[in-house]
């Protein structure tokens, strides 16, 4: 234990000297804000698949007539980028996403290399659902917006992975400048103040754990009805290749895609819906594991069934709130899909897993090959369900009694802070 803390302590000392200046911004924010209650309230966002992780602290502060509500659509910055003074005009996935959802958002790139400045909307809370420096121009990367605003990070994830991959899922060059993080479960909040103390004497106050936000979404809907259609399956394969080419979890794409175009086409009764995470394609062809060709050709045989589909929306909640089951590698969108209360088909392991992720993915119907997965589809199909009672009790041990009321006893949270 003491070896433990004489390390977090070494780390802490260290990445304090190392990111020195974000702290300094941080505190001299910190003093110019301490006693200040404002009104202004922005969602920076960059990502539209985390718009959900926010959108109900988005209504809640909607519906308080005293905070005056933005979001800042901003393009999402990849390393490829190298410049951005040069003309490039870059594509807002996220402006696109307000546009075609009809909600109001500011599009932060004026082009021309020329940004939106954010002090110029005043803010008092600035909101972040993406924790990575390098995605963001560097006029709204939080070490300089903490300057000025206070800063929240309310995660687009439901955290699961254990403390081994923190310091990639929370940067430190990140957390140094916000006000405070809001954690998707107890045992993520845990680690970040257990394993990792090394935000100073503030820790406990910074990291808070208030429920994840995306429930709220799933409460009291009754859209779920499924008399009068087909039995909807959901298949969420993972973007990582495998052991050859990454370190983390890998996918079954590669391994079941063909049998599952084949499984369609047997079951005409059966509607399959395939949601890859956005990174997948361009990772297998980026790393030799597909061509574009194999891609485009697995893109047209979607497009040419009837029962098979490949859903590239950025609103991923409708095919949860849609599907009678779910296929899946790894993935966050597990716990939400486990929410509901339907049945998962698992076709990974728990290591690696927190608490949380541990009871969810050890509740579900493990797959190890094909066969096996057709068997489980069948069985459910048939009415087998027999884990549902252990499915309803883990719901009500881990979905907070607050669910429905998260976003805004979050927002409660953060103006009040």
């Amino acid at each position: 234990m003491i070896k433990d803390d004489l390390r977090n302590a070494a780390h802490y000392v260290k990445s304090y000297f190392r990111f020195r200046e974000y702290v300094q911004n941080y505190n001299d924010g910190i003093k110019t804000l301490a006693n200040k209650k404002g009104n202004n309230i922005v969602f920076l966002i960059n990502f539209p698949e985390s718009w959900n992780s926010v959108k109900s602290v988005y209504e809640a502060a909607l519906e308080n007539k005293k905070l005056n509500v933005t979001v800042l659509a901003v393009p999402q910055i990849s390393s490829d980028i190298a410049k951005l003074d040069s003309g490039v005009v870059l594509r807002s996935d996220a402006y696109e996403f307000f546009e075609k959802n009809n909600i109001k958002a500011i599009n932060a790139d004026k082009g021309n290399g020329q940004w939106v400045d954010l002090k110029d909307l005043k803010p008092d809370y600035v909101i972040y659902t993406r924790p990575y420096n390098d995605n963001y121009p560097e006029i709204y990367r939080p070490y300089n917006v903490c300057k000025y605003a206070k800063l929240y990070y309310i995660p687009y994830a439901y955290s699961m992975l254990s403390d081994s991959m923190l310091l990639s899922v929370l940067p430190e060059n990140f957390i140094f400048c916000m006000r405070k993080v809001y954690l998707a479960n107890e045992s993520r909040k845990i680690e970040c103040e257990k394993v990792h103390p090394r935000y100073g004497r503030a820790a406990h106050d910074r990291f808070e754990y208030l429920g994840f936000p995306r429930f709220d979404l799933y409460q009291f809907d009754d859209s779920n009805d499924i008399s009068n259609k087909k039995f909807t399956i959901a298949w969420l394969p993972r973007w990582t290749a495998g052991s050859a080419v990454d370190k983390h979890k890998g996918s079954h794409f590669l391994l079941y895609y063909k049998q599952i175009i084949e499984f369609a086409k047997e079951n005409p009764n059966v509607e399959v819906i395939i949601r890859p995470h956005p990174k997948m394609f361009g990772h297998f062809i980026a790393n030799g594991v597909m061509s574009q060709e194999e891609v485009t050709e697995f893109m047209n045989t979607c497009d040419s069934m009837d029962n098979l589909s490949l859903d590239s929306n950025k609103d991923y909640i409708n095919t949860i709130k849609k599907s009678d089951l779910l296929l899946a590698d790894y993935t966050s969108l597990i716990a939400e899909f486990f929410m509901t209360g339907k049945p998962v088909v698992f076709c990974d392991t728990v290591d690696g897993l927190n608490l949380e992720g541990q009871k969810i993915c050890g509740s579900l119907y493990y797959a190890d090959n094909f066969e096996e997965i057709k068997e489980k589809i069948f069985r459910i199909i048939d009415g087998n369900d027999d884990d549902y009672d252990k499915r309803q009790q883990i719901i009500k041990e881990l979905l907070p009694s607050q669910s429905g009321g998260i976003g805004r006893s979050i927002l409660e949270s953060i103006i009040n802070s």
